[in-house]
């Protein structure tokens, strides 16, 4: 796990170790895994990350990420393949993490989204939904983040997760 050094010699031995995120990440990641979570488990937790992140982007005053968001809504919008879609996601919660800069939260999305995603029996990106409702709800996202409206932006993530996991969950056997 990284957490412990070994020196040779005299005065060697075991010595603790801070942890590096990489570190932290596969620690997690493997707890997570030799629990018995689900998929739901796992995406009912990046779901509430993700509505705590897009609030906390709207706090954001540095112009030259909401700029990159601006850009990145119009790039959004253009999408018309479901193919794009996990590039596009993972892109846009980049620029989130970036607008947001909390590493312990960023970690805990992460992996929690790989583990969900890791499910054999779990949704996969873009299959239970259309690419129009990926645009249009990231795109109310978005509006909302640079109007600063932080109710606005937890409200809309809520409804876009809904939604996704609503149209999966009608596709299910």
């Amino acid at each position: 796990e990284g957490l412990l050094e070994v020196r040779r010699g005299p005065g060697g031995g075991y010595f603790g170790r801070r942890p590096d995120a990489a570190g932290l990440e596969r620690a997690l990641a493997a707890y997570m895994r030799s629990e018995p979570a689900s998929w739901e488990e796992a995406l009912d937790m990046t779901s509430l990350l993700f509505i705590e992140l897009c609030g906390a982007a709207t706090r954001c005053e540095n112009r030259v990420l909401l700029d990159e968001l601006r850009l990145f809504a119009r790039e959004a919008a253009e999408c018309d393949t479901v193919n794009r879609l996990g590039e596009l996601e993972e892109r846009f919660q980049d620029l989130l993490f970036r607008m947001v800069d909390r590493p312990l939260f960023e970690l805990l999305t992460r992996v929690t989204l790989r583990v969900a995603q890791g499910h054999a029996d779990g949704p996969r990106a873009g299959g239970a939904f259309g690419v129009e409702v990926w645009v249009s709800g990231r795109r109310r996202i978005i509006d909302a983040i640079l109007r600063h409206d932080e109710e606005l932006a937890r409200f809309e993530a809520n409804r876009s997760n809904r939604r996704v996991l609503q149209a999966w969950l009608q596709q299910a056997p």
